[in-house]
């Protein structure tokens, strides 16, 4: 049996090569909370994210986790996992009263969850998952719901044109639908800086490693995470 929240931090090893791949920031089970599928992974040569499936770890109970070679490790950018890393969420009975939240998952050696962790050793039954959404967790009550029944009457067609035409007075330009993610407004001067310390989110979850370089990307992903004022102030020259 193995925790999710021991493998962060731990070191990727390429046996073949013998060469460290980077640590692991982040984990990432299916939306169904039923196998752990990715581990995400930070190179501090690189500065890049990429992503390992656990089916191509050799071996992960010690001190780090030994991949065979570095055919499974991809660019995180392009994967599509659709998976989760539910740690964190929070758990809400049928009625709304707030329950408890994730502290951890536990797993075996097929990578098959076996326990939701909760706080004060509490265990979250499968059996009682209602539906899992966007950090929050719904149980199930005594009283048969059928979910389904649920779904709105009436579909809204929110689609929009991916482009349109703006008359000028030279010529007709092209204006995009999905505008680029801005840069957080003020914290520019961050970019080229390293940290001074690991900088993680409330779940956990390693947003930039000490002595990394600050990209565009992790202001980004710092704004996100209500972490823009410790990675200032960790930030050094």
């Amino acid at each position: 049996m193995e925790n999710i929240s021991k493998l962060l931090g731990k070191p990727v090893i390429n046996i073949y090569d013998g060469n460290l791949e980077g640590y692991v920031k982040n984990v990432l089970v299916d939306a169904n909370l039923k196998k752990v599928v990715w581990a995400e992974i930070f190179d501090d040569n690189t500065q890049e994210d990429t992503i390992l499936s656990f089916k191509d770890i050799f071996c992960l109970n010690n001190d780090a986790i030994m991949i065979k070679n570095n055919s499974g490790v991809l660019i995180a950018e392009t994967v599509d996992t659709l998976c989760i890393n539910p740690i964190g969420y929070k758990i809400y009975s049928l009625d709304g009263k707030y329950e408890d939240k994730v502290l951890d998952i536990v797993f075996d050696e097929k990578y098959k969850i076996t326990k939701i962790l909760l706080t004060d050793n509490r265990v979250l039954e499968h059996e009682n998952i209602l539906k899992i959404g966007n950090g929050i967790i719904i149980k199930k009550e005594n009283r048969h719901v059928n979910i389904s029944a649920f779904r709105p009457k009436t579909m809204i067609n929110t689609a929009i044109q991916t482009e349109q035409t703006v008359e000028t007075l030279d010529n007709k330009k092209p204006l995009s639908s999905n505008p680029k993610k801005l840069l957080a407004t003020g914290f520019e001067f961050l970019i080229g800086r390293k940290v001074g310390q690991n900088i993680y989110s409330e779940n956990k979850q390693l947003i930039i490693k000490k002595q990394s370089k600050i990209t565009p990307h992790i202001i980004n992903l710092a704004s996100q995470n209500g972490k823009l004022k410790e990675l200032t102030t960790y930030s050094i020259i």
